[in-house]
């Protein structure tokens, strides 16, 4: 019966126009294997074995070549896959000793004593629909050559040992202590994958990201979705009408961002920065943030108000601190257009000595994504102030205490190394302290507003 291949609902439509259902994604069971090993025996080839079991003609002929076997030849040693380049001698009593053994003409076991014997299948009849031995009426005594059968009892337990071998076990989802460990992290505001990476080596063994969200919905570890931030995704913001006024007449005679190269604006490139800053409630105290490419590490400073000699007196106080690795560290600064930076001379110009400290940028206007590294650092800011938050409750240490635990957070950029780590390998550890900037471990971080245990 000739079979027409319809895409019609996953169905076949033969000549008689009856329907018969192809089971998708489905594996062969143990009795459909052995109706496939009857029906080759009798004849049938791979497309009307599928017609008869109702699948699809790909999934059979995928079950008949990887899953049959070869039963070799134990009379004739030419057929093995090292026949040319074998050396083998002296493998029976029989054998001369000058003499290899392909070469002897008196063989009485054949290839029985022989452990590199790889037998090759090699039948003009396997060229053709039917690609396996089973139905051949010279399969008996009458071929002596090694031959390529599908058994129904052999594929199934090849199929067996497959299934064991795919599905991973994990000791580190027995080891209670491990999982509460993670717990307690993402509780702490910790992203998964970063509990993992800084969790596994101290256990020897670790599971993937995606099982440990699974465990996660499945409330198999003592954390929930709500202590996962990014997974509750935010409401788009409706567009502003309001025009705004466009400050970015300034930014002429090269001081456009278009005015750095393209590894500059994206890239993590040594002496590039981005300044911004973060609003609490409208004239209120907010927070000059600066951000060191390179290493992500982020310079937090509490401050009044957002006149520009503030902004000049706090970039002052960075520079006098640091010293003359300022300019190493920040060459070229990015910013946007907002009002508090548009004394470029003052910013730019050095404290400690004459002429300049950096050279500033600016972004284009309404195009926040250009400093798109500055505004991730703003995110984790907002976990612990959120938005309308007023920033004159809280004493400068305070706020401060909250930027070194962002600086302490792992980032896979660093190849799980954190901020100000490599922060402390550039500029040293009485610098940082005099920066007032600590290292937190991991077990001790919290990127949470609550205390948790």
């Amino acid at each position: 019966m000739l079979v027409v291949r319809l895409n019609i609902g996953g169905k076949y439509m033969c000549q008689n126009n009856c329907n018969i259902e192809i089971k998708k994604n489905k594996p062969l069971t143990q009795i459909e294997m052995g109706k496939i090993e009857s029906k080759l025996d009798e004849g049938y080839n791979a497309t009307q074995i599928a017609e008869y079991l109702g699948r699809d003609s790909s999934c059979i002929q995928k079950e008949i070549k990887n899953f049959s076997i070869v039963k070799p030849s134990k009379k004739d040693c030419k057929d093995c896959r090292n026949y040319e380049n074998c050396n083998q001698k002296k493998l029976c009593e029989y054998s001369l000793s000058s003499e290899k053994c392909k070469s002897c003409r008196d063989c009485k076991v054949g290839t029985e004593l022989c452990k590199e014997y790889e037998a090759v299948v090699k039948c003009e009849r396997l060229k053709g629909r039917k690609k396996v031995c089973n139905g051949c009426p010279a399969y008996g005594h009458r071929c002596s050559k090694p031959k390529l059968v599908y058994k129904a009892e052999e594929a199934w337990k090849q199929h067996q040992k497959n299934k064991k071998k795919s599905v991973k076990k994990y000791k580190a989802m027995e080891n209670t202590k491990y999982m509460e460990e993670l717990a307690r992290k993402i509780r702490r505001g910790i992203s998964p994958e970063v509990a993992l990476r800084t969790t596994g080596e101290k256990y020897g063994e670790t599971i993937s990201v995606p099982t440990l969200y699974l465990r996660i919905d499945r409330k198999k570890i003592k954390c929930s979705n709500i202590d996962l931030r990014n997974k509750l995704k935010r409401q788009p913001k409706e567009e502003e009408k309001e025009k705004r006024r466009d400050r970015s007449k300034h930014r002429a005679n090269g001081r456009s961002i278009n005015d750095l190269t393209q590894e500059e604006q994206t890239e993590r490139k040594e002496g590039i920065g981005q300044m911004d800053t973060v609003i609490g409630i409208p004239g209120g105290k907010l927070l000059l943030t600066v951000l060191y490419k390179e290493t992500s590490f982020l310079f937090g400073i509490p401050i009044e108000n957002k006149k520009q000699e503030t902004i000049i007196e706090q970039i002052d106080k960075i520079e006098t601190t640091i010293g003359d690795r300022f300019k190493i560290i920040l060459e070229k600064i990015l910013t946007d257009n907002g009002p508090e930076f548009l004394n470029y001379e003052g910013i730019e110009k050095s404290a400690i000595k004459e002429g300049k400290r950096v050279r500033l940028y600016y972004a284009n206007p309404y195009a926040s994504y250009e400093k798109g590294m500055i505004e991730n650092q703003h995110r984790l800011i907002r976990y612990f102030y959120p938005k309308g938050t007023d920033f004159s409750k809280y004493k400068n240490s305070d706020i401060i205490e909250k930027i070194n635990r962002i600086n302490n957070y792992p980032r896979k950029k660093l190849n799980w190394s954190t901020p100000y780590k490599e922060m402390e390998k550039k500029l040293g550890k009485d610098i940082m302290n005099k920066l007032g900037f600590y290292e937190i471990p991991i077990e001790e971080l919290n990127m949470t507003r609550k205390k948790v245990a």
